[in-house]
């Protein structure tokens, strides 16, 4: 299963070092709940052993280990508009998973996006789950302009617009959507800022976990696709 989050910068620069790997970490206490140890994260390092030796995260933000490792890459690396900074669970095969976030100020392209993988599919295995963690995302980067939730393999190969989200299990629009709008959808889930809607998480598929190789799945995931590009609610 993947999750996809694309979000904008709101300051001119990139974030520190230290500001960077705390987004991580509040990442990492959403992930507590789904069966991932604080301590269990560690940074991309020359090989498994050198990362598994630094763990990413302790209870009170990003170990003082991994930002040092972050500083080096920059120094390094010497760009001042692009970062990309991911931790892994030490998991190679099966239970493995992993996440990053990249930020950019780039003029030409301002995108960051947020990705998250598990390649245990139970990890979400119902749909509370996967709105739960949607909702727990929105509360790190309020200002998402979409969030997609589905398998891994759906998203390069099987979507209807190369350059747009797909629908998959669920996708998060920062913008209102209603039944008549949508009537493809299985649910249509009204995110809430105080009194006032925000955006809208829209369920393909309710009473099971989304599926590319099931084809009604698929189905029912490309005509809510083709629905929202054809009310210019699909772009980014």
């Amino acid at each position: 299963m993947q999750v996809t989050l694309i979000f904008r910068l709101q300051q001119a620069a990139l974030p520190s070092q230290v500001e960077h790997l705390r987004y991580l970490w509040k990442i990492a206490k959403l992930l507590e709940p789904f069966g991932f140890p604080m301590q269990e994260w560690y940074p991309l390092a020359a090989t498994p052993k050198k990362s598994l030796a630094t763990p990413a995260f302790d209870r009170d933000g990003p170990t003082p280990a991994a930002v040092e490792m972050l500083r080096a890459e920059d120094r390094k690396d010497r760009t001042t508009d692009y970062r990309i900074t991911s931790v892994w669970n030490g998991k190679q095969k099966a239970g493995g998973s992993a996440f990053y976030v990249s930020f950019s100020t780039d003029g030409n392209f301002p995108i960051c996006v947020f990705k998250l993988q598990f390649q245990n599919p139970e990890t979400l295995d119902n749909a509370k789950k996967a709105q739960q963690l949607i909702i727990g995302l929105l509360d790190v980067w309020p200002a998402a302009a979409g969030i997609e939730v589905g398998p891994l393999k759906y998203y390069t190969t099987r979507k209807v617009f190369r350059d747009k989200p797909g629908a998959g299990w669920m996708l998060y629009l920062a913008k209102i959507v209603t039944a008549e709008q949508l009537p493809e959808a299985a649910e249509l889930l009204p995110v809430m800022e105080g009194d006032k809607q925000r955006g809208t998480i829209i369920v393909s598929i309710a009473n099971e976990v989304f599926s590319a190789d099931n084809p009604e799945h698929m189905k029912i995931a490309n005509a809510i696709e083709v629905r929202l590009a054809d009310q210019d609610l699909l772009c980014r």
